[in-house]
C-alpha cells in the first residue's frame, strides 16, 4: 500500500515521448490529444458568444491563434446544436486574382466566403424541397462537399444518347442572395478561418489581398445576420495593412490581442502533464493526492516533470520552472513546447526522471538559432534588413542603458546598413531601430527594484517606449531576450542590479 502511495506521489514519465508535451502546432494535433490539454483562455468566451458576429485574434506565430480557433470549433461541435460549423484557411479561400482593384478583391472574397458557406449548408440538407435548398445541395455536390444523392447518381448513369433522360442544374450566380434567403430564420452558421496572413509579404498585392478579406467579412456579417466569423492575424501584419487601408479602423472593435502571463504558462504546462496522466490511465489515482487549490495543484503537476525550483538569474537565485521557461521562450506557447520536447530528450538521454536546468540550457544555442530564423521570417515584411540588425549584437553585452543602446546601434548598424522600416520615411534613425528591436521582442525593458527583484516591460505593455522623445525609456534599461543570447555569444553582465532606481510598489 505504501508503495502504491509513493508511486502516485512520484509518477514516472517518458520524458522523450513526443506525446508528453504535444504537437508544436495546434492545428496539426490529433483531436483527442488536443482536447486533453487545451487551455481555455478568457478570450474564448467572446469567441463563443453568438451575439458577437465577428471576432479576430491578433497574436504572433506560436502565441495560440490556431489553438483558440480550433478550441472554438471543438466546443461548438460538442454542444451538438443545429448550428453549422465550417472551417477553412485563408489560402483555400483566397480568390485567384491578379489585380489591384480594391472593390474587385472585396467582391471576390465575398463570393469565395459565401461559396464555402453555401457548400456547408448544402452538405447538411437531407431531402431538398424548394429551389433554394435544391440549389444549395447541387452546389455542394458539384464542389465535392456532399455525396450525390441516390436519385442524382441513378439519373447520371441512365442519361445517354439512347435514353431520353436529361438532368439539368441551374448554376448559382449570386451566393449572397441564395444564402441570405435560405438562412433567414434558421440556426446560425459559424465560419472559422485560419492562416489569413500565411506567407505574407509586404507587397501591394499582399496588402490589398489581406486587407480586403476583413472588409469582405464585415460586409457579410452586416448583410446576413445568421453568419458568425472567427479568424486571426499577426499584429505586425495588421499594423502594415491598417496603415494603408483606413476602412480597417471599423474592424478594430472585433479584435483581441492574445498575450500570455507567467501564471498562464504554469497552467499550460500543468495541463500537458495532466493530459499525459489521463492518457496513461493514472489520473484518477494521482488526482486524489494533489492539493485542491489551483496554484498548488498546477505547481505539483509541473513538479512531476521538472525540477522545482531551478537556478536562474545568477548567484543563488532560483525560480520555478515555468518562470524560467516563460522567459526563455519569449512568452510563446509553441516555442515552449519545442524547448520542452528537446529538453525532455536530453533528460531521458542522461537517465533523469525530471527535466532540470542543465537539460534546458543544453538546447540554448540550437534553440536560439531557430528562433532567429523564425523572427527574421516573421518580421522581414516590416524590415528587410532585420537579420543584419540582430547579427549586429553578436558578442555584445546583454544589458544597456538607453544612451548605450543608441550608441551601439549608431556604431554597429547605422553606418553599414540602410535600414528601412514600415511607417518610417527614408532611412530609419537610431531610435527607430531601437523601437523596432523592442517591438519584435529582441530587447525588453528592465526595471530593477533592489534585492535582486526586477520586472520586464514588453512592447505590448507600453508601445510608446523608445518612440516618444520626451520619455524614451521611463527609467528602464534594455535587456536582450535570453532566447538569442547563446547563439549570438552575448556577454552576460554578472550583476545587473542598480544602486538607485524606482521603489517597488
Amino acid at each position: 500500500m505504501a508503495q502504491a502511495k509513493n508511486s502516485a506521489a512520484n509518477p514516472k514519465f517518458d520524458l522523450a515521448s513526443p506525446k508528453l508535451f504535444g504537437n508544436d502546432a495546434a492545428e496539426e494535433e490529433h483531436e483527442n490529444i488536443f482536447s486533453s490539454y487545451a487551455v481555455e483562455r478568457d478570450e474564448l468566451k467572446d469567441f463563443m458568444n453568438s451575439e458577437n458576429p465577428f471576432q479576430i485574434a491578433r497574436a504572433y506565430k506560436g502565441e495560440g491563434k490556431s489553438a483558440l480557433l480550433r478550441l472554438v470549433r471543438t466546443k461548438l461541435i460538442r454542444e451538438g446544436s443545429d448550428e453549422i460549423v465550417a472551417t477553412t484557411t485563408g489560402p483555400d479561400l483566397s480568390p485567384p486574382l491578379d489585380s489591384t482593384d480594391h472593390d474587385l478583391w472585396v467582391r471576390e472574397w465575398k463570393k469565395s466566403i459565401l461559396r464555402i458557406v453555401a457548400n456547408e449548408i448544402g452538405s447538411r440538407i437531407g431531402l431538398a424541397f424548394g429551389d433554394d435548398a435544391i440549389s444549395l445541395v447541387e452546389e455542394s455536390e458539384a464542389s465535392g462537399f456532399k455525396k450525390r444523392s441516390f436519385v442524382s447518381a441513378i439519373v447520371d448513369r441512365l442519361s445517354s444518347s439512347a435514353v431520353p433522360i436529361k438532368k439539368s442544374t441551374i448554376a448559382v450566380t449570386n451566393h449572397e442572395k441564395l444564402v441570405k434567403r435560405y438562412l433567414d430564420g434558421r440556426p446560425l452558421i459559424w465560419l472559422i478561418v485560419d492562416d489569413v496572413d500565411l506567407n505574407f509579404a509586404n507587397t501591394e498585392k499582399q496588402r490589398l489581398k489581406t486587407a480586403t478579406f476583413f472588409t469582405a467579412c464585415r460586409q457579410i456579417i452586416g448583410a446576413i445576420p445568421e453568419i458568425r466569423i472567427r479568424t486571426a492575424i499577426r499584429p505586425n501584419v495588421w499594423s502594415i495593412i491598417k496603415r494603408e487601408f483606413e476602412s480597417l479602423s471599423h474592424v478594430e472593435q472585433y479584435s483581441h490581442d492574445l498575450t500570455w502571463s507567467i501564471d498562464q504558462f504554469r497552467s499550460l504546462l500543468a495541463a500537458r502533464v495532466r493530459a499525459e496522466l489521463i492518457r496513461s490511465n493514472r489520473w484518477n489515482t494521482i488526482s486524489s493526492t494533489l492539493p485542491q487549490e489551483t496554484f498548488l495543484r498546477e505547481k505539483a503537476l509541473v513538479g512531476f516533470v521538472f525540477d522545482d525550483p531551478m537556478p536562474w538569474g545568477g548567484g543563488d537565485r532560483k525560480r520555478p520552472p515555468h518562470v524560467v521557461l516563460f522567459t526563455m521562450t519569449g512568452h510563446r506557447p509553441r516555442w515552449l513546447v519545442e524547448l520542452c520536447k528537446e529538453a525532455g530528450k536530453e533528460a531521458a538521454k542522461r537517465g533523469r526522471q525530471r527535466i532540470n536546468y542543465d537539460d534546458i540550457q543544453a538546447q540554448f544555442a540550437s534553440f536560439g538559432r531557430r528562433r532567429i530564423e523564425d523572427t527574421v521570417a516573421e518580421f522581414k515584411s516590416q524590415c528587410p534588413q532585420i537579420e543584419e540588425l540582430i547579427g549586429a549584437f553578436s558578442r555584445q553585452k546583454d544589458l544597456y542603458a538607453t544612451d548605450d543602446l543608441l550608441t551601439t546601434i549608431h556604431n554597429r548598424i547605422t553606418p553599414a546598413v540602410n535600414v528601412s522600416l514600415v511607417g518610417v520615411s527614408g532611412k530609419a534613425s537610431d531610435v527607430d531601430v531601437a523601437h523596432f528591436l523592442f517591438q519584435i521582442g529582441f530587447i525588453a525593458g528592465r526595471r530593477d527594484f533592489g534585492n535582486d527583484e526586477y520586472e520586464h516591460v514588453m512592447y505590448r505593455d507600453n508601445p510608446s517606449l523608445l518612440r516618444v522623445r520626451t520619455n524614451l525609456d521611463d527609467g528602464l534599461r534594455w535587456e536582450i531576450n535570453p532566447v538569442y543570447r547563446d547563439v549570438l555569444n552575448i556577454i552576460r553582465i554578472p550583476s545587473k542590479a542598480t544602486t538607485s532606481g524606482p521603489t517597488k510598489k
